[in-house]
């Protein structure tokens, strides 16, 4: 029997943050995890997918192909194996870089399947099916989730994939259906196009990516208008069946579809189950996601959870709400909120990326705001490099405050986080304008997003002193 103050059950984001900052304050602390550390960040999500896009871009000379009209590139059937090489020596190593981490900051690492019982303990069963018995002051569960498979579609069907098994396809489709338009839609969707793929991508919703501002939205849509990328809003796979080589698809709307290969890519579900949840205590949701406190506790009031199994979310998110449940749980003197304005991100091709409020928000809110606008193209590195893209910047009128920011363009992500710092600090327009931006930069769009935005605010002021 071990005894620890806290014990994280998942290896992943929220799991490794929480149980390094509890050690950090002298909590003893410990994990449990069944597969990999890291989660699925280090297995099937995150580094796969980044890896992958990556490879396609260098594999294909996609971008500079555009630029000096001559596309140096390997043929798709030849570059798999390397691709296929290189995403797995990069979930590898980023899965020794979180173990490593978590051994220097002394937190045990226990591999195994682990279960809540009914006397408190943490039941830990090791892959021979030897059981151990834990205590802890407080739990946290960070399992995450897995892909959603809707009931209408069979997956023992070849060519039928969700995001955890279309990296073990073992070829680049030649002609794929992508359902679900949201971030790893899109990422596939873009990253199957640069490999030769003829893409479908279909979604039941009114537009690509709704968590992101629409304008930026709509630019997606735009560029895989120009591409060939064939985008279906308002339908759905009705059902897949074998066709051949390849799969005869049926969509909402009647029309039938003949790829070789359709990725499932739209919802996750919170993996909760075997938990022994309920003997525990702990309520859950009518989607049997894990139903917390401002604070990430549980019913159980020593009990917390972070990460999927509360709802989808960032890695980025997920390490922030371990952080504040930990900090709740041990009454650690750091900030017990989450980061209001967090930044996310898609890595798409080119990425979409943005933080605080969209004008849609902007707009349910009734606030009285303004936008400035910059073409990265416009820009002198968008000019070096042949980029376009954009950067919009949403502000209130009355004092001229940042209340979102959003991008898409090369290194958005990177981008997007000047505007989430002016953001969080309470800065204003005129701080963006009055601040220095190294040159060539795509950064340097800022000065002229702000320039752009004051305009518009000065114009708009003197047509309503002039009405």
């Amino acid at each position: 029997m071990d005894t620890y103050d806290l014990i994280a059950i998942g290896a992943g984001p929220a799991g490794e943050s929480a149980t390094e900052l509890a050690s950090f304050f002298g909590h003893r602390s410990a994990i449990v995890e069944k597969a990999r550390p890291g989660g699925t960040v280090t297995t099937t999500g995150g580094a796969p997918t980044k890896t992958l896009r990556e490879a396609a871009l260098y594999f294909s000379g996609f971008c500079e192909g555009n630029l000096y009209g001559l596309r140096m590139s390997t043929p798709p059937e030849v570059a798999t194996d390397v691709i296929r090489k290189r995403t797995w020596d990069v979930c590898e190593l980023l899965q020794k870089v979180t173990a490593g981490n978590i051994a220097n900051r002394n937190v045990d690492y226990i591999q195994g399947t682990a279960r809540l019982n009914e006397d408190g303990a943490v039941i830990v069963t090791d892959n021979d099916g030897r059981e151990r018995r834990l205590y802890a002051t407080t739990v946290l569960i960070a399992t995450g989730s897995r892909p959603f498979r809707p009931p209408n579609i069979s997956f023992e069907i070849p060519g039928v994939c969700d995001t955890d098994t279309i990296l073990q396809r073992g070829r680049v489709p030649k002609n794929i259906v992508i359902v679900g338009g949201g971030p790893v839609g899109v990422e596939f969707a873009t990253i199957c196009h640069v490999l030769g793929a003829k893409v479908t991508l279909i979604d039941r919703g009114i537009r690509l990516m709704p968590m992101m501002d629409a304008e930026v939205s709509a630019c997606m849509e735009e560029l895989f208008r120009k591409w060939g990328v064939t985008v279906l809003i308002g339908s759905s796979a009705e059902s897949v069946a074998q066709k051949g080589d390849g799969l005869e698809v049926t969509l909402s709307t009647g029309e039938t579809l003949f790829p070789d290969t359709l990725l499932f890519a739209a919802g996750r579900v919170a993996n909760t189950q075997g938990l022994g949840l309920a003997s525990a205590g702990v309520d859950l949701d009518p989607n049997g996601r894990i139903v917390v406190d401002d604070h990430f506790r549980t019913s159980v009031k020593n009990i917390y959870a972070a990460g999927d199994v509360l709802v989808p979310t960032l890695a980025s998110i997920a390490m922030e709400q371990g952080r504040v449940a930990v900090c709740h749980a041990f009454g650690i003197p750091f900030e017990g909120t989450v980061d209001p304005s967090p930044v996310s991100a898609i890595y798409s091709m080119p990425e979409v990326s943005g933080a605080g409020l969209t004008e849609e928000q902007c707009c349910e809110k009734g606030l009285d705001y303004e936008v400035g606008r910059a073409d990265l193209g416009l820009t002198p590195r968008g000019a070096i490099a042949g980029r376009s893209g954009l950067l919009k910047l949403i502000f209130l009128k009355t004092d001229r405050k940042l209340v979102g920011v959003h991008c898409i363009g090369d290194i958005a992500s990177e981008i997007v986080g000047i505007g989430q710092m002016v953001i969080r600090c309470g800065g204003t327009m005129n701080t963006i304008a009055n601040m220095s931006f190294n040159t060539p930069t795509y950064s340097y769009a800022y000065k002229y997003a702000a320039f752009d935005g004051l305009r518009r605010l000065q114009s708009a002021t003197r047509e309503a002193h002039v009405g």
